[in-house]
Parts: C-alpha cells; sequence; structure tokens
C-alpha cells in the first residue's frame, strides 16, 4: 500500500513539473505523451489542485507563476490586443481573483486562430472604443498595451453580467482607496462605456 502510494506521489510530481514547463497549463495530450494516464489529472481535480479551464485544459491553482511574463507572452501572440476587463484588474492589484483566462480586448474585424495555452479570451470593441484608453506599460524591457485603471472599472461594469458582481465590488473598493485615483476621469469614462448611473451607484455606497 505504502508503495503504491509513493508511485502515485511521484506521477503527480512528474505532473506538476508539466505544469511549471507550460506557465501553470497543461492540455491532457501533454500528460498522455508521457505516457500518465489521465485519471490522475481527475485525483488532482479531486483533491483542489488544479482545475479545469476547458475541455482538454487545465490549470494549477496555486502555482506562482510569473503573471508579468504570461502579460507578455499573451500580447506577443495578440499583436493588436490590449490587456483589459479582470486580467487588467488584476495587474493593477485591484482583485484577488486569479482569472482562469487572459482577457484581450481587439477590433471587430480581428481574426486569428488562438493557441491551446495560454487560454485566452477575446473581446470585441467597436474601432473608437478599442482605441481610447490606451497605456503602454514598459515588463523587462517589453511593451504591452492595456487600458488605464478607470477604463478598467468602466468596462467590467459594462460586462457586469459576464463578470462576478464580487469582483467588480472588490475592484472598486481597492480603486477608492488608492491615492492616485481621479473620480472625475473615471466618471468620464462611465459616460462613454454608458454605465455612469451605475458607477455612481456603486460609489454612493463605497465613498
Amino acid at each position: 500500500m505504502k508503495l503504491k502510494n509513493k508511485i502515485k506521489e511521484k506521477i503527480k510530481e512528474k505532473i506538476k513539473e508539466v505544469f511549471y514547463v507550460n506557465n501553470g497549463y497543461i492540455r491532457t495530450k501533454d500528460i498522455s505523451s508521457k505516457g500518465i494516464n489521465r485519471r490522475y489529472l481527475r485525483d488532482l481535480i479531486n483533491e483542489g489542485v488544479i482545475e479545469r479551464i476547458k475541455q482538454g485544459l487545465y490549470r494549477w491553482k496555486d502555482a506562482k507563476f510569473d503573471v508579468e511574463e504570461e502579460l507578455v507572452n499573451v500580447s506577443k501572440i495578440i499583436h493588436y490586443g490590449v490587456i483589459c476587463l479582470v486580467s487588467a484588474l488584476a495587474y493593477y492589484e485591484l482583485t484577488t481573483y486569479t482569472p482562469g483566462e487572459y482577457t484581450i480586448a481587439v477590433r471587430r474585424n480581428y481574426n486569428i486562430k488562438l493557441p491551446d495555452y495560454p487560454p485566452i479570451k477575446l473581446y470585441y470593441f467597436s474601432d473608437k472604443y478599442y482605441m481610447d484608453g490606451v497605456e503602454k506599460i514598459d515588463i523587462n524591457g517589453n511593451i504591452i498595451k492595456m487600458y488605464n485603471i478607470e477604463k478598467t472599472i468602466c468596462d467590467c461594469l459594462r460586462y457586469r453580467n459576464k463578470i462576478s458582481k464580487d469582483i467588480i465590488v472588490e475592484s472598486i473598493k481597492g480603486y477608492v482607496k488608492r491615492r492616485d485615483k481621479n473620480i472625475s476621469k473615471l466618471m468620464d469614462y462611465a459616460a462613454k462605456a454608458k454605465v455612469k448611473d451605475v458607477v455612481q451607484k456603486y460609489m454612493e455606497v463605497l465613498i
């Protein structure tokens, strides 16, 4: 029995190594190609160690990978994309939630075949809205594009039917505590996103 448990632990360590090589994500075939039975993935899910992102794609939940490096990789994959919504919130440290996928804004006519990982979710914006509020951020000499904090919050409210209310509340609470907050700027973006009334309601409660 002890020997069997040792074998299982060794196999799980091998699986963990594969996750680390792939920045925390693996496909089922990554495991199968190494001769490891996929049932071990089910075991790790049941133990709460990994989570299933979508069919055939998994993420190691507690691993501390270089998020900034991943943002650079995603930006290289989606050349004309802009980091937005929950991924931007996470970068600005306005949420403690770890996104299961990277959220990227692109123009409506943009067409690209997405890789299996890192997992990316595209949001299609009109040209005018896509261009507004873009900031260039230097990460170790690599320039990525991301919407500013104010637009990010307003975009999350714009897509509030797809984003957890807990995340939105947490992000607004975090924003109002920041020394660099700009309420006037926030309301300008709220008007553009047609969520001014919604923003005002949140601000009345949280400020």
